[in-house]
């Protein structure tokens, strides 16, 4: 019975690791992510408005993922 408690043991501070782990790439996907998506609107914006003059096409809007 005690290798079954050490094992539960284990998987609890596991699960708690993997948790920590999780919570950490969110937010360095969201610091990440926010300037990447306002950078990719204004070279859309540069491009098509001020090279090719023209309407910038409508697309995903890279924000909504933040």
């Amino acid at each position: 019975m005690s290798e079954l408690e050490d094992r539960i043991c284990e998987l609890e501070h596991e699960n708690e690791r993997l948790h920590w782990q999780l919570s950490d790439l969110e937010a360095r996907f969201e610091a990440f992510a926010e300037p990447c998506a306002i950078g990719s609107e204004q070279l859309w914006k540069v491009v098509f408005n001020d090279i090719l003059k023209r309407p910038v096409p409508s697309g995903v809007d890279l924000r909504d993922l933040v």
